[in-house]
């Protein structure tokens, strides 16, 4: 069984459907495959369905299509069609159930709801993938508009990242969160689908919504938040933010961080921010969570290896991609030679998802 899996895998990997894709990665997924359904997933959505406004940024259709099946098993009426797509149906029906099990009825299947509805961590942790595949493809898109290098692209998608998912925190926010938001008569979650990749004040193209913030001493506050109409302005005004200096030295800052980013050097970038009061904690605390998050994004995009904490040489950078060159050009040799073996043999039905047009 193990073979048959490998192979119908390396046909995954070669397809152009990605309906079959996403059919072959839900039923590894239950196979337990969960690697393996991770891979396909994300070559599903660095195609271009993650613009298309039936699916909701942050989660996958597998994550969905999960919900969907669950809520459809505990008597969801009418029963839902289980497409992965997030509509207002599959919205309404979760809301309902939200509310029959006395949890925020907000459309959103966070970690609470998937604990009530019975569904393992498993197809939970595997979004780490396929949400940063899809920021980064947010982000390679709106950063070419405004001509944002690769390495700027990947340091504010890094920073994004912790700083709050590139907008997915606001769905999920701590138990001292929401009972702090009681005490200023909001319930906590007024942030999600604001498009707001991170903690930005201000009025943003869709409006603004309320949040409890903390000051310098820790004492909590109602802060006002920006909220967009797409995720591309989130990004972009997180971008203006990183890269303009701060409030210190405005221009001087930003010539530092951009330098510094040019360089490939995360130290100096993160060090650089900090004197700018981008943000109040330990400057070596802040590097470790940026480094931590580039390199699982790395792992998790597969982008070109350009920062490091201590900078990255032009010659390191040649090495690099040629040797990623020549495992891709090794793995296309591999791949190409098992298209002449006969997958109809092995798992018939998975195959003959990956041979329709």
């Amino acid at each position: 069984m193990n073979t048959e899996i490998e192979e119908v895998f390396h046909k995954a990997l070669l397809s152009h459907n990605p309906q079959a894709l996403f059919d072959v990665a839900q039923a590894f997924n239950e196979l337990g495959e969960n690697e393996k359904a991770r891979v396909l997933m994300r070559r599903v959505i660095l195609w271009n369905r993650i613009h298309d406004n039936e699916y909701v940024f942050g989660y996958d259709q597998l994550y969905y299509t999960t919900v969907q099946k669950r809520l459809n098993e505990l008597g969801t009426n009418p029963q839902l069609v289980v497409d992965g797509k997030w509509g207002d149906k599959s919205k309404a029906a979760c809301i309902a159930f939200q509310k029959s099990k006395g949890l925020i009825a907000d459309a959103v299947p966070g970690t609470k709801t998937l604990a009530a509805l019975g569904i393992t961590s498993t197809i939970s942790s595997s979004m780490d993938h396929t949400i940063d595949a899809a920021a980064y493809s947010i982000a390679k898109k709106a950063g070419a508009q405004i001509g944002m290098t690769e390495q700027e692209i990947q340091y504010v998608v890094s920073v994004a990242k912790g700083e709050g998912g590139y907008g997915n925190g606001w769905g999920h926010p701590s138990a001292k969160t929401l009972q702090e938001s009681k005490t200023f008569g909001i319930t906590g979650y007024e942030g999600v689908g604001s498009n707001n990749w991170g903690a930005i004040q201000g009025t943003g193209s869709a409006g603004t919504f309320p949040h409890v913030d903390h000051d310098s001493k820790g004492k909590a506050y109602l802060g006002h938040y920006k909220k967009y109409k797409t995720s591309e302005e989130g990004f972009l005004d997180m971008a203006h933010t990183i890269l303009g200096g701060g409030p210190i030295r405005k221009a001087v800052g930003a010539a530092e961080i951009q330098q510094a980013i040019a360089q490939g050097n995360l130290h100096d970038a993160v060090y650089a921010q900090h004197a700018n009061r981008y943000f109040e904690l330990n400057p070596e605390d802040y590097l470790s969570t940026v480094v931590d998050n580039y390199n699982k994004l790395m792992d998790n995009t597969g982008w070109p290896k350009l920062l490091d904490q201590y900078g990255i040489t032009p010659a390191r950078v040649t090495l690099g991609s040629g040797i990623l060159l020549g495992l891709a050009l090794l793995g296309l040799l591999i791949f190409t030679q098992k298209v002449g073996m006969n997958f109809h043999h092995t798992v018939p039905h998975l195959a003959r998802r990956l041979s329709a047009p």
